[in-house]
């Protein structure tokens, strides 16, 4: 007897189920609101990883939406629950803009650089200093080096810091690099003579004796100068990485949704 209750309650619901009625929001959007209606039209803004979404009627009163959501590359499929004048909220932000073109479609998605996330952050020279915004509002600073299995591997003052692509919100980098190559060889010339300068004032302040013939020994001035030559010139490429680095201005990309939407419509 149990067993033909819960058949019979099986049955009903799944006729309940297939009677459900989908609502359409306006005739510029189907029965399914895919991710580049909800994008233009902004109708679920705070969706985080936003695929598809549906809106089924309940009651006079309820309505269930059924959203598609990509969360750390894995779709997962919630339910939220919305009122009538809610649901009005939303037909009138759809109906109040203009039908989605595919003239509005390309202007809408110019600037959107999260789109193409992973070939930016492959694309980036490395290694290199960039600042990062991630997991929300986290702020990290120090040499990229490698991007392996869409994570990126930060060197900082004492640890690797690795940062999944998906929790990547905004990075600064420097497009390129040579622009002051050309300088080089002053500072080459800059650092050695930096460094012979170095090596003359440590002679003042160190004297360096007499020899057996009441001469000062200019081998050991010689050899100090030498010394202070050869270490400017060794530091020299550092020293020129560095300063060009400084020199060299950086990029700000944003590469993820909720950063574009919090930037562009606060």
């Amino acid at each position: 007897m149990k067993v033909y209750f819960f058949l019979f309650i099986f049955i009903i619901h799944g006729q309940l189920i297939g009677k459900t009625e989908i609502i359409i929001l306006s005739k510029n959007v189907g029965t399914e609101i895919d991710i580049h209606e909800n994008r233009y039209y902004r109708i679920f803004p705070n969706e985080k990883g936003f695929i598809n979404a549906q809106i089924n009627k309940i009651n006079n009163d309820q309505y269930r939406l059924l959203i598609v959501k990509r969360i750390k590359n894995k779709k997962t499929k919630v339910r939220r629950y919305i009122n009538q004048n809610e649901l009005n909220q939303l037909q009138l932000r759809v109906n109040q803009q203009p039908p989605f073109t595919e003239e509005a479609k390309f202007a809408m998605y110019a600037g959107m650089d999260f789109l193409r996330a992973e070939k930016i952050v492959n694309d980036i020279p490395k290694p290199q200093y960039v600042e990062l915004k991630h997991s929300g509002n986290k702020k990290l600073k120090g040499t990229l080096y490698k991007v392996e299995d869409k994570s990126l591997f930060i060197q900082t003052a004492n640890i690797i810091e690795k940062i999944s692509l998906y929790d990547l919100d905004q990075i600064s980098y420097r497009t390129t690099f040579g622009k002051y190559e050309k300088y080089r060889i002053y500072m080459y010339a800059l650092t050695s003579v930096l460094g012979l300068v170095i090596a003359n004032e440590y002679n003042i302040q160190r004297p360096v004796g007499l020899n057996e013939y009441n001469i000062p020994r200019k081998d050991i001035v010689v050899y100090r100068q030498l010394i202070g030559i050869v270490s400017g010139l060794l530091f020299s490429s550092e020293v020129f990485d560095a300063i060009s680095t400084l020199l060299t201005s950086s990029d700000t990309i944003i590469l993820s949704e909720a950063e574009f939407e919090r930037k562009n419509f606060k």
